[in-house]
């Protein structure tokens, strides 16, 4: 409880302040301190304490999914402007930051950091429109605009969302792992288990996004586009 002469915190069964020597009532334990100068300094401290150590804690969990490249490269385009945290800041750097690597490789970056089931959205989501646009213009027009479209839409998508896509991910997966009650100990391994890069899955996820969009094109694509 506080002291109501001198706002000294004491322990809930004091009989009298530890400070000023004034007697405490039962009632003061029920009634919350008054809003002082120096009360409100000791909730703001408090409060930027926790702030700090939400961020640093943030930090270190993103830092351990992500691998080397998050200090010199995803930190400053996730958090450019804001302190790290778990959760998609709509104001951040995180939604308008671009990716140079998901520009040039497209789903092949996706797969490398992992990121198979977002590869597989964008892949069906960009056939289906390419498949539609073949049928609505047509084999001269299509030829001459639908084709680079469908490259140029693929590359403008992993560039501009890439770092976002690649923020979701990441934090999914550190909820996953915290939420498994894993020791605290090993629970660095595990997220980078979970996260980092993969060769194999970059060059295994393009072979796999070339058969499947040849096989939509085949089941789905006009007789006239497998004669352009």
């Amino acid at each position: 409880m506080f002291c109501n002469y001198c706002n000294q915190e004491n322990s809930n069964d004091a009989g009298s302040c530890s400070k000023c020597g004034h007697q405490l009532s039962e009632a003061q334990a029920q009634t919350p301190p008054p809003l002082t100068t120096i009360n409100i300094a000791k909730d703001t401290q408090i409060s930027k304490n926790q702030s700090t150590s939400d961020s640093e804690a943030a930090d270190t969990l993103l830092a351990a999914f992500v691998g080397k490249k998050y200090d010199d490269f995803y930190r400053n385009k996730w958090f450019k402007d804001s302190e790290p945290c778990l959760e998609i800041n709509n104001n951040g750097s995180s939604i308008h930051s671009f990716n140079f690597a998901g520009l040039l490789l497209g789903t092949s970056w996706l797969c490398y950091r992992k990121m198979y089931l977002v590869a597989l959205c964008i892949v069906i989501g960009i056939n289906a429109v390419d498949l539609v646009l073949m049928h609505l213009l047509g084999m001269e027009m299509y030829s001459a605009i639908g084709q680079t479209s469908f490259f140029i839409a693929w590359a403008v998508l992993t560039g501009m969302l890439g770092n976002y896509f690649y923020f979701n991910h990441s934090i999914k997966n550190i909820k996953e792992v915290m939420g498994d009650n894993i020791d605290p100990a090993m629970r660095e391994q595990e997220l980078a288990k979970k996260g980092g890069t993969t060769w194999v899955g970059a060059i295994v996820g393009s072979i796999l996004v070339v058969l499947l969009s040849m096989g939509l094109s085949y089941l789905f694509a006009p007789d006239w586009f497998w004669l352009v």
